[in-house]
């Protein structure tokens, strides 16, 4: 094992920390969640994995409470341990990634749970510690930097507020390339404000993404406050990437810094965003990531209510009698009539639900797409008319199919457990 071990090493920041490390010569250990886990692991156990690191850097957060894992377990809790089995090991340096405006008073929950570890690693001695505040860490593949991406993808990009709220974004290049340095450094201030080498506005920043996917400038789409601050709150609901009420709350009081920091740090100014962008042009896939972003919950949303609205009709919205009579007519008759009919109801509002929740999305997707087969085998056994009907009720089937298909390909893996 190397001397420098990178928790989070998975995860949007942390996978360009461990190659920005192995670019300067150094092999870090980058343990996955389920081997290392700083929130639920017993510090001693801790600390017998990290006997020989020299310098451990924490990549590992997120930005909002699920249902599973929150926030003050990822940013309080869970640095704490952390710093305790880092000391019990003997590791001389911490380096903790953690957010520009974080203050435990923050009315924010992400800032506050980010401000809330940071006083808790003040509290700890006998270990050097430095915080690295990143504003917008933007970069393909990131939940925020994917965000505004979509955002300026749209044909009318839409402006937040006013379109003055100030930001100082830092590529997750420029930031990963921050942190390595940090790490290597002999020595290291207690903080830095890991910040672009200018500030910009919301309107630019949604520019300089439409300039990089390759669209060319469009008008803005107002956004009054209010309907900002619903569109927010229905995103709440649905989790379409990090647009919640806190995020424009936090857009709309600023995020900038300073960038001496980080400049003594890289030995030289942090890159701007759109200098960034240029070194790694987007490509087709970056282009339909975007454009697809709004679009693919849409598409599950639909798939649901379809599924839904199928089961409810099966079960009496349509004439119970007419769906007896096509089964008949495809040979299925009797008890296995009542199985078809309301058994299949009922997996159609089962497999619609785990849609509309997004549970299990490619399981459910899967399964969809097979009884869709089925279905439509079965419909071979009907006369001609519902072939032949100008609503295409069987036809439909393949449009239906390709929407499934299309779904389960832009569907996240799931995270594997380690063996």
């Amino acid at each position: 094992m190397g001397r420098i071990l990178v928790v989070g090493g998975g995860g949007f920041i942390g996978r360009r920390v461990v190659a920005a490390l192995a670019e300067a010569g150094e092999a870090a250990a980058a343990p996955s969640r389920d081997v290392f886990d700083i929130a639920q692991g017993a510090t001693s156990a801790l600390a017998e994995q990290l006997s020989g690191i020299e310098v451990v850097i924490n990549c590992a957060g997120q930005g909002r409470d699920a249902r599973v894992d929150n926030l003050r377990a990822a940013h309080v809790d869970g640095p704490t341990q952390l710093a305790a089995a880092c000391k019990l090991a003997g590791v001389r340096r911490l380096v903790h990634v953690s957010a520009l405006g974080a203050a435990p008073d923050d009315p924010s929950r992400l800032l506050a749970s980010k401000g809330e570890g940071e006083a808790a690693l003040g509290q700890v001695e006998g270990l050097e510690i430095c915080l690295v505040r990143p504003s917008l860490a933007l970069g393909a593949g990131g939940a925020v930097g994917d965000f505004f991406a979509a955002l300026a993808a749209l044909p009318l990009p839409p402006r937040l507020g006013p379109g003055s709220w100030r930001v100082q974004p830092l590529h997750v290049d420029e930031l990963a390339a921050l942190i390595a340095r940090l790490a290597l450094a002999p020595e290291v201030p207690p903080s830095v404000e890991a910040v672009g080498s200018e500030a910009m506005t919301t309107d630019d920043l949604e520019r300089d993404l439409r300039a990089w996917l390759g669209l060319g400038p469009a008008s803005f789409l107002p956004l009054p406050r209010f309907a900002l601050a619903a569109l927010a709150w229905a995103n709440e609901i649905v989790e379409v990437g990090p647009g919640d009420r806190e995020l424009v709350a936090a857009l709309e009081r600023g995020n900038v810094g300073d960038p001496a920091g980080a400049a003594a740090a890289l030995g030289r100014p942090p890159r701007s965003l759109g200098a960034s962008l240029a070194r790694a042009p987007a490509t087709i896939a970056d282009l339909w990531r975007a454009r697809l972003y709004f679009v693919q919950p849409l598409l599950r949303l639909a798939i649901a209510l379809l599924w839904l609205g199928t089961g409810a009709v099966s079960f009496g919205l349509f004439p119970v009698a007419e769906s007896y009579v096509m089964l008949a007519e495809a040979g299925v008759r009797g008890p296995f009539a009542d199985l078809a009919l309301f058994g299949g109801a009922a997996v159609n509002l089962v497999l619609g639900a785990m849609m509309l929740v997004n549970w299990r999305v490619t399981t459910a997707g899967l399964v969809m797409l097979a009884l869709l087969i089925v279905y439509s085998l079965a419909g071979l056994t009907l006369p001609t008319d519902y072939w032949l009907n100008p609503f295409a009720p069987i036809l439909k089937n393949l449009p239906i199919a390709a929407a499934l298909i299309a779904l389960i390909a832009m569907e996240k893996p799931r995270r594997r457990r380690a063996p």
